[in-house]
Formats: structure tokens, sequence, C-alpha cells
């Protein structure tokens, strides 16, 4: 009975830490083959072992977990700090993107009114290539009218010349 309650204590122990259990199973045979102890001796002994046992495991998930928790720890003040530096640059962006679009929309603005001004200058200046072509005609027009004008009295005067000879006599005076 004894036997079987030992066992069935070493069966959990060995479920509770694996790689530990088989080491306890040992120690357990090496006992009843020795025949000296007491099952009572055995099993104060067996749970000895398993408190150093034990005690070892603790001190090494306690190393662990003070690891894990400073990585923990770094992690989550690097991570933090990332956070907060990112919220920092969307605002800056998001801010610049407001002042861009903005911008955006003043541009946008002004060149639909140079645009504009543009059209209406060209308008202008053909308006104005027109009128000058006009006048230009006009005084080209004018200017062969008033050459043709000036050689007919070129010839006219040429004509009266060779029909009078001596012109006569001035009655203004200096002449």
């Amino acid at each position: 009975m004894q036997r079987a309650f030992v066992l069935c204590a070493l069966s959990a122990a060995a479920s509770a830490a694996p790689h530990n259990g088989a080491a306890l199973l040992q120690t357990w045979e090496k006992s009843l083959d020795s025949g000296k102890d007491t099952p009572i001796t055995r099993v104060v002994n067996l749970l000895k072992e398993m408190q150093q046992t034990l005690g070892k495991d603790m001190e090494e998930d306690e190393n662990l977990f003070k690891e894990l928790e400073c990585w923990c720890n770094t992690g989550k003040y690097d991570k933090e700090e990332a956070t907060k530096a990112s919220t920092a640059k969307i605002e800056q962006l998001t801010s610049d993107i407001e002042s861009m679009t903005a911008k955006s929309s003043e541009l946008d603005t002004n060149i639909k009114e140079l645009m504009s001004q543009s059209a209406s200058d060209k308008q202008a200046l053909a308006e104005a290539t027109a009128l000058r072509e006009k006048q230009q005609s006009e005084f080209q027009g004018m200017e062969n009218d008033n050459v043709q004008a000036l050689e007919n009295l070129k010839a006219a005067i040429e004509m009266l010349s060779k029909h009078q000879e001596a012109p006569p006599d001035s009655t203004v005076a200096g002449g």
C-alpha cells in the first residue's frame, strides 16, 4: 500500500516536473533496491531530494523571470518612446498636410487668375495687333497716295516748267 502511495506521489511529481521526474523515479528505485532504509525514510529522503530539485528549479525560474521582466520593461519603454515619437511625427505631418493643402488651394486660385489674365491679355494683344495691321494698311494706303501725289506734282511741275520759260518776278519781298 505504501509502495503504491509512493509510486502515485512520484508519478504526480514526475508529471509536474517532467525533466526531473525520471531522476526522482531512479532515486526511488535505488532506495528500494538498497533495502536498508525503511519506507518512511525513503519517502523523507525522496521529499528532501524533491525539495532540493524544486529549490533549484525555483531559483532558475526566478532568474529567468528577472531576465524576461527586464527585457519586457526595456521593450515596453522602447515601444512607448517609439509610440510617442510616431504620434508626434503624425501630428507634424498632419499639420504639414493641412498647410500644404491650403497653399495648394491658394496656388490653384492664383493659377486660375493668371490663366484668366493671360487669356484676356492674349485677346487684347490680338485686338491690338488687328488694329495695328489696319492702321498700317491705312498708313500704307495714305503713303502710297501721298507718294503718288508727290510724283504727280513733280511731273506737273516739270510739265509746267517746260511750258513756261521763266518764272515771273515775284511781288513778294525777298523772292
